[in-house]
């Protein structure tokens, strides 16, 4: 037997149940976990790609001021130090998470965001690691995306990321979800696309970068003379004249034969 294998036995001899289970939590958790300075984070691929990529690219950009981060955990925490200067949100459904959510916490689903804030309230709204992970099925994927829609503004941003395998993806939900079309799918320029398939990922994960539509603007000029705008030469007027007389007698010779 090994001397690991005996030092395990004899812990459990020696410790009671609930505390052998929470040092095991613990160590499971050391084993996913990467430190930086005295902030612990996950160690994916995927939050790599967030924490180094996407994440310092949202702070240095003055534009994104109130900004949303739907679902958080432990490893989310440490994202408070990062938007310091911003105004960061987050929202999640499970409030034994509130303690890793940020000071402007909201309890409650994605589904409900417009029931907490006015239309174009966010900047930009990071939707990451929640389709396929609770919110799963179609109808509460349409309705996500919408409440994004409603609580963006024109010209804001919606950070998307998803797993690309079978188990975490219900369906496919850029082909088929049509509330995500309202958006335009927008170049990310520190990864120099719109979407990211993050390398080494086991879970394929994929960042899809969108932006709300601007509004149409339709330019009206009014410095246009009025001596320019063409008018119809005067005999063509007698004509039109001419026929509507004709027109109207036409008329009045059909009442005038019919009442006799």
């Amino acid at each position: 037997m090994s001397i690991l294998r005996q030092a395990k036995d004899l812990a459990k001899l020696a410790l009671s149940k609930p505390l052998v289970n929470q040092i095991q939590s613990w160590l499971a958790l050391i084993s996913v976990t990467r430190r930086k300075g005295f902030s612990f984070y996950l160690n994916s691929p995927d939050r790599f790609v967030l924490e180094d990529a996407i994440i310092p690219y949202i702070v240095k950009c003055n534009e994104f001021h109130k900004i949303l981060f739907v679902g958080s955990d432990w490893y989310t925490k440490p994202y408070n130090r990062y938007f310091k200067n911003k105004e960061y949100w987050t929202i999640e459904i499970n409030p034994n998470r509130k303690k890793f959510g940020s000071k402007r916490h909201v309890v409650d689903s994605l589904l409900n965001l417009s029931q907490h804030f006015a239309p174009g309230n966010f900047d930009l709204i990071v939707y990451n690691g929640v389709f396929g992970h609770g919110i799963d099925s179609k109808e509460a994927t349409e309705i996500s995306f919408q409440q994004c829609f409603q609580c963006l503004r024109p010209g804001g941003m919606l950070v998307f990321g998803w797993n690309d395998v079978t188990r975490h993806k219900p369906f496919p939900v850029i082909e088929e979800c049509q509330n995500l079309r309202q958006f335009e799918p927008v170049v990310f320029s520190p990864l120099a696309t719109s979407q990211y398939l993050v390398a080494e990922s086991s879970d394929r994960h994929v960042f899809n970068f969108y932006q709300k539509p601007l509004p149409v603007v339709v330019e009206m000029h009014y410095d246009t003379p009025l001596q320019s705008i063409s008018k119809p030469p005067v005999s063509k007027l007698r004509d039109s004249q001419s026929s509507t007389r004709l027109h109207q007698n036409g008329h009045e010779g059909l009442k005038s034969f019919e009442s006799q």
